[in-house]
């Protein structure tokens, strides 16, 4: 039978031919699949994430953390949502009109040294953004620093504190910095940016002994 077999092969059974090339490729796929299983089921399988980064800050019910400095990372104001209009306290005299348009949140919690500096580059952004930092977030009077708001679109970079370490923090607290968009007679000027955080945060001690 096997003769046969090779015998209608050699001699273009459309059938046969047909027929092999499915069993071929029923082959390649259980062993492709066997292979996949295997990996990972591997310990050393590491899976291949094919997903696009996270771009940007979160929103005051969802802010994204800085967990160590120094920090930096694109964001797009355009797409979020207004929690804040109008700051207050020093940021009010820095800044003294609304910016109702689409902001981030970032949530940083600073370290005994206290000496962070924020800034925003805006290198080829069509926003007008400025930088807030609130001691709680989605109120605006609680605003201790601000950046000093280069007119326009794309305008900057953007300092906080004119680019000197933010004095007076609480080791240990939690602040809230804001990447806000001026609100234009054309609509919200939202863009791109660059956060940039340096200083020093909080130490942890994972375990200790004594020998």
């Amino acid at each position: 039978m096997f003769e046969q077999f090779k015998l209608s092969y050699r001699l273009g059974n459309p059938r046969m031919k047909h027929a092999m090339t499915l069993l071929a490729a029923a082959v390649l796929c259980s062993f492709a699949m066997s292979a996949s299983a295997a990996n990972r089921s591997d310990p050393d399988f590491v899976p291949t994430n094919t997903g696009p980064a996270p771009l940007g800050g979160g929103s005051c019910a969802t802010p994204v953390t800085i967990g160590s400095l120094p920090f930096s990372q694109a964001g797009n104001t355009c797409g979020g949502t207004n929690n804040i209009t109008n700051y207050g306290g020093p940021c009010g005299t820095a800044l003294p009109f609304p910016y109702p348009g689409p902001e981030d949140v970032w949530a940083i919690t600073v370290g005994a040294g206290n000496a962070i500096t924020v800034s925003a580059d805006l290198t080829g952004s069509t926003g007008d953004l400025a930088l807030y930092l609130l001691s709680t977030c989605g109120n605006g009077s609680s605003c201790l620093f601000a950046s000093q708001d280069a007119i326009g679109p794309g305008a900057g970079p953007e300092d906080m504190n004119g680019g000197a370490a933010l004095t007076g923090l609480t080791a240990g607290s939690t602040y809230y910095i804001y990447v806000d968009s001026y609100y234009g007679s054309g609509g919200a000027e939202c863009g791109t940016y660059t956060l940039n955080v340096g200083g020093t945060l909080p130490v942890s001690l994972e375990s200790y002994s004594i020998d």
